[in-house]
């Protein structure tokens, strides 16, 4: 057994230990997390978890603990586990623990379809990218040599390196899609190659005029399914449910046979007879119109898909990211959708390295340089939760400029990938197959890395200084012993239960990333101010409100979890920005039965958004039930 072997083996075992292996229901990972279903979320330590060698970060959201472990680092960590521990890979309950919308359930779903093809197509986009270089005519001409004189084996065995991946691409996905939705993965591969069986006419030459489609009945076209993404998907997802609905009606002295054969017929018959058509044309118009939108006039679609990527990585809607890049590389052979997204990494590392160089706090500035390089290395979480959310919104808003420019230039120059699954310094090796292309986008990206970091270092760099924002008499006066005595008493914003941010199920706010603060459970829908000072920020949402001290301490008063997804009026904020007010005025209502009603928490969370620069610690005042006015938290200043 390797060194390697020994070292992830030890972090799995590690991992193991602390949580607990009856504590385990259920393991699985992504390109990046370790994602662990667990019985008691509480009895878990996370400091000791986040001690152990490679673990970047923890965090609990949608019934899962996460850990953060990095590219390839994980794939590892997880083998080892399932060698010693059998685990099952999908929590029988999952879905029914999550707590997030169905939209983002439904594109994690997807998104888990995808993951496992990842490592396939970027090192198939790695050999396209070799192999334009080693045909290349100039490179050739340094040894002597042209394209004519390369053996037609050779050619063959590289065509073979590059071409296997996307011809039976929909044989991948289908497995793919059968293995996550809980039928037996290699029905789903089986089904996926006869989509693209030689039998049928290509996909390819039919689009080019090189072939017709076999026609049933005169009026039905089949063709192979070579590129098309949508149709294995769908072809999938369907397969598996029907194989499951099968297994739970068929005689036992039948399954082994019968269900797999009835399960292939009819998905055939479905695939190529009617959805296939359908939902091919479908996929065809989608390509058509995403690279219309990348293409937009002056750069602005890349404008737009480089700020937006960074948001959707926040509310973890990037995963359709992936879906879309893997059409349009079967459909095109490129990717422009991974360069357009790919400059929030470089955007992001920028920032955090500024906001790390420039911080005070010894150990802040060691977590921000760690959470710099990784992201370098294409893990994005703990430099944008740990560093670039916790320190302000004008950091925020540096990156999301950043990551929209270098966005809006690549797409303006016509930069695309060839590949995906690479990310920052090593996203390069994407376009190694054209060397205008690579040192475009080295430019562009090494650009917006370099601008985030001088933007921030001007003008993004948190304020330690007390806010220059004037309060009127009677709030100087209302605060004139807290200011003295350098500490501040938080009061209750509602009645209800007291809870720690480590029980709030969101990561933002349990791991601190936002600040310290206390969250509260309501039983009444009035909500409070827990301070003198000015409003700040009312969100268009109105799930939020921000107000400011006079000493400069930032107070976020956050209605409920992911309640900014919600439509309804559920909120009534009852002061506006600009408003001065007292601890324990009223500031807003909210409807706590319409809340659980549409499945959303009512936790009802204070937290200082400054907590880096102004707090030195919270101490809790008191647990169990507040009432209005109670004190419930001392902040100690810096």
């Amino acid at each position: 057994m390797g060194t390697n072997d020994n070292k992830y083996k030890n972090i799995a075992e590690k991992i193991v230990n602390v949580i607990g292996s009856e504590n385990i229901e259920s393991a699985t990972h992504c390109a990046t997390r370790l994602r662990l279903s667990v019985n008691d979320r509480e009895s878990i330590d996370d400091d000791a978890i986040e001690a152990i060698d490679e673990v970047k970060g923890v965090f609990y959201t949608g019934g899962q603990y996460q850990i953060i472990l990095g590219t390839g680092i994980v794939n590892n960590v997880y083998d080892e586990m399932t060698k010693t521990h059998h685990f099952e890979e999908v929590s029988k309950d999952t879905m029914s623990k999550q707590k997030q919308g169905r939209i983002q359930r439904a594109i994690r779903l997807l998104a888990d379809v995808f993951i496992p093809i990842i490592p396939v197509l970027g090192a198939t986009g790695l050999f396209l990218g070799l192999k334009g270089v080693v045909f290349n005519e100039s490179v050739l001409g340094l040894f002597g040599a042209n394209p004519d004189m390369i053996p037609n084996y050779i050619q063959t065995l590289i065509t073979v390196l590059t071409d296997t991946a996307f011809a039976f691409l929909p044989a991948f996905i289908a497995w793919s899609a059968f293995r996550t939705f809980g039928g037996t993965p290699v029905i789903g591969f089986l089904i996926g190659l006869m989509l693209v069986s030689p039998a049928l006419p290509n996909a390819y030459e039919v689009a080019s005029g090189d072939a017709n489609p076999i026609m049933v009945g005169g009026f039905i076209p089949i063709v192979g399914y070579q590129g098309s993404i949508l149709t294995a998907l769908v072809t999938g997802i369907i397969g598996a449910k029907l194989e499951k609905r099968l297994r739970k009606i068929m005689p036992n002295a039948l399954d082994l046979i019968f269900t797999p054969f009835f399960v292939i017929l009819l998905m055939m018959i479905v695939a190529l007879f009617i959805m296939g058509p359908i939902v091919h044309g479908i996929e065809a118009v989608g390509i058509t119109v995403v690279k219309s939108f990348i293409h937009l006039p002056l750069g602005l679609g890349g404008l737009l898909i480089g700020f937006i990527y960074p948001l959707a990585v926040m509310t973890g809607l990037h995963h359709m990211f992936i879906i879309v890049e893997t059409s349009l590389l079967a459909s095109t052979g490129f990717n422009p959708l991974i360069t357009l997204a790919a400059m929030y990494g470089f955007s992001n590392a920028g920032v955090c390295l500024a906001l790390s160089l420039r911080s005070q706090k010894a150990s802040f500035k060691t977590a921000g340089i760690s959470a710099t390089v990784t992201q370098l290395l294409g893990v994005s979480e703990p430099a944008l939760f740990g560093v670039v959310l916790r320190s302000g919104i004008k950091p925020l808003s540096i990156m999301l400029l950043c990551s929209a420019l270098g966005g809006g230039i690549l797409a303006l120059l016509n930069i695309q990938a060839n590949s995906y699954g690479l990310a920052v310094i090593l996203s390069p090796l994407m376009y190694i197959y054209d060397f205008s292309q690579l040192l475009t986008y080295i430019i562009v990206g090494v650009a917006t890395f370099i601008l985030g970091f001088i933007i921030t270092q001007m003008f993004g760099i948190p304020k330690v200084a007390t806010s220059n924002i004037e309060f009127d008499e009677e709030s100087t006066n209302n605060n004139k012993n807290e200011n003295t005595n350098k500490e501040m008493t938080l009061t209750a914003v509602t009645q209800g239960d007291i809870v720690s941010l480590a029980d709030i199920d969101d990561p933002v706010f349990s791991q601190r990333m936002m600040g310290e603060g206390f969250g509260i459970i309501p039983h009444s829908e009035d909500v409070y101010s827990p301070v003198n000072g000015k409003v700040t920020l009312i969100s268009d949402s109105k799930h939020a409100i921000g107000i400011e001290t006079q000493d400069g301490l930032e107070v976020l008063v956050h209605m409920g979890i992911d309640t900014v997804e919600i439509k309804e009026n559920v909120f009534n904020v009852i002061v506006a920005e600009g408003n001065f007010i007292q601890k324990g005025q009223l500031i807003a209502k909210m409807d706590i039965n319409k809340i659980i009603d549409i499945g959303k928490q009512t936790t009802i969370i204070t937290v200082i958004t400054n907590s880096i620069d102004k707090v030195d610690k919270l101490n809790m005042l008191k647990n169990g039930v507040s009432e209005k006015n109670d004190a419930i938290a001392e902040i100690l200043y810096k």
